[in-house]
């Protein structure tokens, strides 16, 4: 499966017809209802405001008045086709006074979603999983030792050392490196919307030390943790 690696807008003209093509990443139906709303207040003046998104387990288009099948289906193909999720992909169009008939819809709609997915690029999707890992100044060298195949995001030192990684789900054998140590490992709920640098500048701000963000905490020498 893949990601689209940016946001993008994307316009083609055919035969006087405008179609722009806005591209984005999206992770749940919330984000795509707001995009939508947005995009419609600025294009208010279009002909037609077609889209198709697709998330992980669910996905859905709209012709938005086009002839049955002529846009959004043709949408969801290029999505489809190029194994896309977590995108939406929406195509606004300005009727330019030549009807294209219903090939002529198909090919435009479709040509307008592939080359803003060409401008956009993608990248393999991959699920994180994201740890917060505590330990002693005592196991500074172990901790630097265990930790040094994974993402290091982010390091605190306070009272304990406090390492936030991420590894790739398929990847992930923290439970396995760290059996047997005094270090504490809690994982994290991410939120793609909640990143680490608004974190950290909360924690900096107003002395936060946690969010709702932080579950499943468990020792390193629980037996059950393998």
């Amino acid at each position: 499966m893949n990601i689209i690696k940016n946001d993008c807008i994307k316009e083609i003209n055919i035969k006087n017809s405008r179609f722009i093509c806005i591209l984005s990443y999206v992770d749940n139906e919330d984000e795509i209802k707001s995009i939508l709303e947005n995009v419609r207040l600025k294009y208010k003046d279009s002909t037609h405001v077609t889209y198709a998104w697709k998330l992980e387990n669910k996905q859905k288009y709209s012709d938005d008045g086009e002839p049955g099948g002529t846009a959004g289906a043709p949408i969801m193909e290029v999505i489809l086709k190029n194994d896309i999720i977590n995108v939406l992909a929406i195509v606004v169009r300005y009727f330019g006074g030549i009807k294209l008939g219903a090939g002529g819809l198909i090919r435009a709609y479709s040509k307008s979603v592939r080359e803003a997915v060409l401008e956009s690029g993608l990248s393999e999707y991959i699920k994180y999983n994201y740890y917060e890992i505590e330990a002693s100044y005592d196991d500074l060298k172990l901790l630097n030792t265990l930790v040094k195949d994974f993402d290091v995001i982010d390091k605190n030192f306070g009272e304990n050392i406090v390492y936030r990684v991420k590894i790739g789900e398929c990847d992930d054998n923290v439970n396995s490196i760290f059996y047997g140590t005094n270090m504490v490992i809690k994982k994290i709920s991410w939120n793609r919307l909640f990143s680490w640098d608004f974190y950290l500048f909360l924690t900096d701000v107003f002395s936060l030390e946690r969010f709702n963000i932080f579950d499943n905490t468990f020792s390193a020498t629980d037996d059950d943790y393998l």
